[in-house]
C-alpha cells in the first residue's frame, strides 16, 4: 500500500511540475513497451535484456517485489512463461526523461507449474538514461471485469 501510494504521488507531481514532450517521445516509448511485452511472449530475453534496466523492479500482482535478475531466472528455468499474450488499452505519458506507460495484457501464464488466465492492468515507468529509454519499474494488478 505504502509503494502504490507513493508512486502516485511521484506520478501526480511528475505530471504537474514537467512538461510533456513532443508525441514523438510518446510514440517511440509505446513502440518499446509493445516490442517488451511481444519480447515477454516469445521468451526473447535478449530484447528483454536490452528494454530493461539492470535496476528494475517489478512489484506483481501480489504485491512482491521482483527484480530484473529474478524475472529473466524464471523465463530462464521455465517457472515463468506466457502463451497468446496481448497488450491493449496503451496509454503513454512522457515528462522529460520520465514516461509512464498504462495498459492491459492478457493471455495465460504459468504460475506455479500450471497455466491461469492473465487478465492485468499495469503501470511501467521507463528513464531516459544516456539517450536511450530504459523500462525501470512496473506495478501490476488484476484487471477488473467490465461493470
Amino acid at each position: 500500500m505504502k509503494r502504490t501510494l507513493a508512486f502516485a504521488t511521484l506520478f501526480v507531481i511528475a505530471s504537474s511540475l514537467l512538461a510533456a514532450e513532443p508525441p514523438g517521445s510518446a510514440r517511440e516509448v509505446e513502440a518499446l513497451e509493445r516490442q517488451l511485452v511481444e519480447a515477454i511472449a516469445r521468451k526473447d530475453l535478449a530484447t528483454y535484456d536490452r528494454i530493461v534496466a539492470d535496476d528494475y523492479v517489478v512489484v506483481d500482482a501480489s504485491g512482491k517485489d521482483i527484480t530484473k535478475a529474478e524475472v529473466m531466472a524464471s523465463y530462464r528455468d521455465g517457472t515463468r512463461g506466457y502463451t497468446g499474450l496481448e497488450i491493449f488499452d496503451v496509454r503513454t505519458h512522457v515528462f522529460g526523461d520520465t514516461a509512464v506507460v498504462s495498459a492491459r495484457t492478457k493471455g495465460m501464464r504459468r504460475e506455479e507449474g500450471r497455466e491461469v488466465p492473465n487478465d492485468n492492468r499495469y503501470v511501467r515507468v521507463y528513464a531516459r538514461r544516456g539517450g536511450r529509454w530504459r523500462a525501470v519499474t512496473q506495478m501490476s494488478a488484476p484487471a477488473r471485469p467490465a461493470s
